[in-house]
């Protein structure tokens, strides 16, 4: 059985006061989240750097470039749509041996000079098309392999895309604060899409608590160790351009803010894990205590937190691989390698976000042990009565 039936399962293992109390306080954090999203809701257009509306074009002839020479490649290009369709234009581009490949029927994007100069130059290859397909094939094989669950979780992804493009990135860029951004959205797409993803259970509402409290434990010991360890949010390029556009950007909190939201989809598998995994053994042993429930949560959180801990640093590490290349190949040695901030950072981020992923396991183990060890005596579990086929049935779709 999955996570799910687990918690549906766990809900009846549950006093009904104890399940009001819980919903009362997953309500009130929703209340909470929704007042905040409101409040810092961006309702400015954002500002924008004038770079100018991409052209679709289409790569219909190639050539060598006058002078000849290795770096450089003519190409001609049909302009694809705007005032200018149909008309095709010649430019030159630099190739190297790391270049997309340029050929006949490419898509590219093309970048007009000035407003309706018609001086068109080659902007980068259009990988639109490309990536779409990648998005329906993850998201048929999503549903494929789990069905309904895959369904619902892929409704989970989308709340938190929508949060994330809506709200969290436009609320930075007129000017709130990262981190309270970062936190109230963060809050808001736990609850939300981890209720669409895994249905609204006593489970989930444990989930959701022990999340957001292992997220404010996170951001705290972001908070302290980015000041112990001196980082400005200035590690890396990106960064420093922010910087350039004038927009007096917090770059310390919104460093902080990335941590937050990095650390949250882990804390997301590993809360709801625990809480199944309370509830899976509740399930078996109906009169099992606080203590044995939290024993046996915390033997799977081990495993579980050894294997996700190494997951989330080696993400933050592939993420920053050709830094990690250039600064090996540095004579400095490598604990001094480690000490420039655009390393440094990653280091904090991912041992923040590992202690963050440590500390959700206990919190949301004991939440999940202690609401399912307050039991009413004369309240028993429900048994599953229903004939095989129709058991089997359901389970493929929910398995």
């Amino acid at each position: 059985m999955g996570a799910d039936h687990n918690h549906e399962a766990a809900d009846s293992l549950v006093a009904r006061p104890i399940r009001r109390v819980l919903w009362v306080c997953v309500g009130l954090l929703a209340v909470l989240t929704g007042v905040a999203l409101v409040l810092l809701w961006p309702t400015e257009p954002t500002p924008s750097n004038p770079v100018g509306e991409p052209t679709a074009g289409r790569v219909v002839a190639t050539a060598e470039c006058e002078p000849v020479t290795d770096s450089c490649l003519n190409v001609k290009v049909e302009v694809l749509e705007g005032p200018y369709a149909g008309e095709t234009i010649r430019t030159d581009t630099f190739v190297s041996d790391s270049s997309p490949a340029m050929s006949v029927g490419t898509e590219v994007w093309l970048s007009e000079s000035s407003p309706g100069s018609g001086d068109f130059g080659l902007s980068d290859i259009n990988r639109e098309s490309s990536l779409v397909w990648l998005a329906v094939i993850f998201a048929a094989v999503v549903i494929l392999f789990a069905r309904w669950k895959g369904l619902a979780a892929l409704a989970g992804l989308a709340s938190s895309l929508v949060l994330l493009i809506w709200f969290v990135l436009p609320a930075i860029l007129l000017g709130a604060n990262p981190v309270v951004v970062a936190a109230v959205g963060s809050a808001a797409i736990a609850i939300v899409a981890m209720g669409l993803a895994h249905g609204f259970h006593v489970g989930t509402a444990v989930a959701i608590v022990g999340t957001v409290l292992a997220l404010i434990l996170t951001l705290l010991l972001a908070w302290v160790f980015t000041g112990f360890t001196s980082l400005t949010g200035m590690g890396d390029e990106n960064a420093y351009f922010l910087d350039l556009q004038g927009l007096n950007f917090d770059l310390r909190g919104l460093f902080l803010a990335g941590v937050v939201i990095g650390a949250l989809g882990v804390l997301d598998d590993v809360t709801i894990t625990q809480t199944a995994a309370v509830a899976e053994v509740k399930r078996a042993a109906p009169h099992t205590a606080f203590r044995e429930l939290f024993g046996s949560g915390m033997r799977v959180g081990r495993d579980h937190v050894a294997a996700t801990v190494n997951t989330l640093v080696l993400a933050y590490a592939g993420a920053a691989l050709p830094t990690f290349i250039l600064l090996t190949m540095s004579d400095v040695g490598l604990l001094h390698s480690m000490n420039a901030e655009i390393l440094a950072q990653e280091i904090v981020r991912g041992l923040v976000g590992g202690l963050g992923i440590i500390a959700a396991v206990p919190i949301t183990t004991a939440l999940m042990a202690a609401v399912l060890s307050e039991r009413h005596p004369h309240e028993q579990a429900t048994v599953d009565v229903r004939e095989p086929k129709e058991q089997l049935a359901e389970d493929f779709w929910n398995s």
